[in-house]
Parts: structure tokens; sequence; C-alpha cells
């Protein structure tokens, strides 16, 4: 989940954006002997902080593979190559889109935990992922990103981020390692939220067989 949440205590309020956990769907199989699943799953990084002032602030972060790695493990046979997509999460109960989160029982007026009832939201496609100076470690061929001219991560529809035909290497574990940098675009309109409350997205990463 991303979440961004509003500081108190400064005349114009603070913003800032976290990853706190990571939704996961389990590994997908094309057949009994083919599987593709996360040796260790992606942990989000931190995004720097943003102050209201009235004005549209982008704000972007250089998330290091290297120093926060996440790892895919293939194996079996027939091989027909796997993929990973990224999505924002439209389950029960969470929200593809930044919207207005009570993380408390209590947050003001406002009753929790979960997402507030008709609460605010910032539109879909604001926060964009992109692949940059991103690579792997371990046997070759290896994957190939997909997200080189930046792919929209806080909608329902998955987006492709990493692509491994069946010509890539199997029975391996791909590390990876560079660096992807995330970045949000704040409109001017963005609001203060009531005591502990936040906006928050729930990220859904998905493998499955298949290039």
């Amino acid at each position: 989940m991303w979440r961004i949440g509003t500081r108190t205590g400064a005349r114009a309020a603070a913003i800032w954006l976290g990853a706190v956990a990571t939704a996961l769907i389990g590994a997908g199989s094309a057949g009994a002997a083919e599987t593709v699943f996360f040796a260790t799953p992606p942990k989000l990084p931190t995004l720097t902080g943003v102050t209201l002032n009235g004005r549209p602030q982008p704000i972007s972060t250089t998330w290091d593979l290297g120093a926060s790695p996440f790892k895919i493990t293939s194996f079996g046979t027939p091989f027909s190559g796997w993929n990973l997509t990224v999505s924002g999460n439209s389950a029960a109960g969470s929200s593809a889109v930044f919207k207005e989160y009570c993380p408390n029982a209590t947050c003001g007026t406002h009753t929790g935990p979960g997402y507030i009832t008709g609460g605010l939201t910032l539109q879909a496609d604001s926060l964009t992922w992109s692949s940059g100076a991103a690579s792997w470690t371990g046997a070759a061929p290896r994957p190939v990103y997909q997200c080189l001219a930046g792919c929209h991560v806080d909608n329902a529809t998955p987006v492709k981020f990493v692509s491994a035909g069946a010509g890539v290497a199997n029975n391996t574990t791909w590390t990876t390692t560079g660096s992807t940098t995330l970045s949000l675009a704040t409109p001017a309109s963005l609001l203060k939220l009531q005591t502990n409350e936040v906006y928050r997205l729930d990220v859904v990463w998905t493998l499955n067989t298949g290039p």
C-alpha cells in the first residue's frame, strides 16, 4: 500500500508518501510442472514530502533495487516464460486510487479503520513508475523491464512491468539491481485530511506464466 498522510503543526500542511506494505498475488502456472514465484517480494520505497501551497507539485523518489531488491524464481518444464504486472487493487475494502483512509478507530469526525465512504481521492494515473536504469543479476538471457517511458500504477488495469519470454533462462532466481523512479503528480486542489487520516493506495503485484 502507498499512502499519503498530513502532518500537522505547520502553517501549510505537509504531505508525505510512504510504502508500508505490498499486496501480493501468488504465482500463476501454465502446467503442474511450471512454477514462477517471488523468492523475495517487492518492498516499496518512501517518497519525498511536499508542502501544500495551492499549486501542483510533482514529487518523486528513486527505488534503489540493489539496496532493496526483490527476487523472482522460475523452474519446471515445459517453460513458456512469465510476466509481472502491477495495478491498483479494486477489491472490496481496498482502493485502486489514492483515497482518504482512517487507520484508527476514529479520525476527527470519521470512523475507522478503513477507507472513508465518499472520501476524498486523487485522480487515477497520478502515480508513474519508470523502470529507468533497472536490471537483473542471475543467469542470462534475463527478463526485460517494460516501463522505460513510465507506466501508471494507480488504476485497476494491470500494466506489464516485466516480461520474460520462453527464451529467458529457467530453473534460476533473478535478483533486481539498478534503480527505478516513482513520480506522483499532486494537484493544486490537494486537501488536508482530518486528524491522522491519510490518502492510501493498495497495490497488487501479479506473476503470470507467458511473456
